[in-house]
């Protein structure tokens, strides 16, 4: 086996002391671009891989973040950790990603992990409506934590959420101005804060003209492709059927497309869609999807500053909530004013 490549040897090489080696493999204070750059000449042509658990052993840091998401193959998710993994780069840290496909065993088994793993913080986008058990004898001060799009009043740890009542509220107000009152709406798992948070906003833009919300127009679906299709097929099989829909992330929107081409309608000629989470593709799809834009890169980074806060010890205050807002991008598949001759009361045919 190899011996292992040392620090000390990288600095013979490189024609400068430990220390400055040092400061450049963990950015621990300035060194000239071009004393840097011979330094990792050197790191590069010796493929020296840092001991990152001796290191922890006498620092009592890792450089490592654990971070748990619920859908990996969401596009909103990745682009979440994106934004956190550029902070953390930027700072010196490394991240670990934990995949819970919405499985609160699986979350606690990744949360279990990371902590074995001696990891410096958390960012938690975990299920629960309420602080999981797991979380409840946490040191919040070894171990920060921050959460994405969760917040548990009078639990440990600092919120980043985007605003998803006034996101809604202002896609469904949209629908309400073009003449549409029998809007359908495909909201996420009513356990969830986000999910709840983006009906209410609904509720809201009815209520603010004077409306009442028809019960069996809210359908709940599970934040994925399969039941935005069955929970639209459910809508568009009504009668008279809705003449628009919210769908609350963006697979449920691609599973409401599908059931509006099955059944033979036109968007948005026969039937409006208007998405939360604008996925990239929205913008060249024909027709090009309405939907709120959810600051995905954002909240991680947001997420992982105020991280490397608790983590540095620069800041140990009361937990922080941020509140990041949405905007509505407006597309042709909620262009049209709702017209008079619309065949409301047609059911829709399978082809």
């Amino acid at each position: 086996m190899a011996a292992r490549v040392t620090i000390k040897q990288i600095a013979v090489l490189a024609r400068v002391s430990t220390a400055t080696v040092s400061h450049v493999l963990n950015a621990t204070a300035y060194v000239s671009p071009k004393l840097r750059e011979r330094v990792k000449r050197v790191v590069r042509e010796l493929n020296y891989q840092p001991d990152y658990m001796a290191r922890g052993l006498r620092t009592r840091k890792s450089r490592t973040v654990g971070m748990i998401i619920p859908n990996i193959t969401n596009p909103f998710f990745p682009a979440q950790v994106r934004g956190v993994e550029d902070v953390l780069h930027r700072e010196g840290y490394n991240l670990i990603v934990g995949n819970s496909d919405y499985d609160l065993q699986r979350e606690e088994a990744y949360f279990r992990t990371f902590g074995a793993r001696r990891v410096d913080g958390l960012v938690l986008v975990i299920t629960p409506t309420r602080p999981p058990h797991y979380l409840q004898n946490h040191n919040f001060e070894e171990m920060p934590v921050v959460y994405i799009d969760r917040f548990y009043r009078g639990a440990g740890g600092d919120a980043v959420l985007a605003d998803n009542i006034a996101g809604s509220q202002q896609a469904v107000s949209h629908l309400l101005e073009l003449g549409h009152q029998r809007i359908g709406v495909i909201t996420g798992p009513l356990h969830m804060l986000m999910a709840r948070r983006r009906l209410l906003g609904y509720q809201r833009a009815f209520r603010a003209k004077g409306l009442a919300v028809e019960q069996e127009l809210v359908r709940e679906g599970a934040f994925d492709t399969q039941s935005g299709y069955d929970q639209a097929m459910v809508l568009l099989r009504l009668t008279p059927r809705p003449t628009a829909i919210f769908a609350c992330n963006g697979l449920m929107t691609m599973g409401c497309l599908r059931a509006i081409a099955e059944v033979n309608l036109r968007c948005p000629e026969d039937l409006a869609l208007v998405s939360f989470d604008d996925l990239e593709w929205f913008a060249h799809m024909r027709p090009g999807i309405s939907a709120v834009r959810n600051p995905a890169y954002e909240l991680g980074a947001t997420a992982a500053e105020l991280l490397v806060r608790r983590m540095s010890g620069s800041f140990s205050g009361p937990p922080q909530r941020r509140i990041l807002e949405t905007q509505l991008v407006l597309r042709e598949s909620s262009a049209l004013k709702l017209e008079t001759s619309l065949r409301l009361d047609d059911p829709p045919t399978s082809g």
